[in-house]
């Protein structure tokens, strides 16, 4: 009996797959349990335009982190943070600094868990990655006084 799975189900199925199962497991279990529905032609139709959606969707996200890397690649960010006699920061440059001033100087929206930096504990320059997937661009962060 062929099904539409409505859920990830280890050892079974990713969400939207069909698969054809025994018709006691598909009715007893799947059916049953509302992880799963009949492969109807109109229900097959349904889920292609799920799937066509999803894709469009996923499309448009790369096509938008594409500008977005465009636009803040090889820029130079300029964080300005306190500083002792020495020169080290008192508190460490995180993600959350670099994305609020890639967006002051950029007017780029950016979402933290993108930006991949080491540990900034004193002035100078440093270099960013900006990740998602398997695209990445790189921005210049200059860390001065203030």
């Amino acid at each position: 009996m062929k099904v539409i799975l409505l859920t990830d189900i280890p050892k079974v199925g990713k969400k939207y797959e069909v698969k054809d199962f025994k018709e006691g497991y598909a009715q007893n279990v799947l059916l049953s349990k509302g992880l799963a529905e009949l492969a109807t032609p109109a229900s097959l139709a349904k889920i292609e335009s799920i799937l066509r959606k999803i894709k469009d969707q996923k499309d448009q996200e790369e096509k938008n982190f594409a500008d977005l890397i465009n636009s803040v690649n090889n820029k130079s960010i300029i964080i300005k943070s306190k500083t002792n006699e020495k020169g080290h920061l008192f508190k460490q440059v995180n993600a959350h600094d670099v994305m609020i001033a890639i967006k002051e100087s950029a007017h780029v929206d950016i979402e933290e868990d993108m930006i991949h930096l080491g540990h900034i504990k004193e002035l100078g320059d440093y270099s960013v990655t900006i990740k998602k997937g398997n695209r990445e661009g790189k921005c210049n962060l200059k860390v001065v006084s203030l």
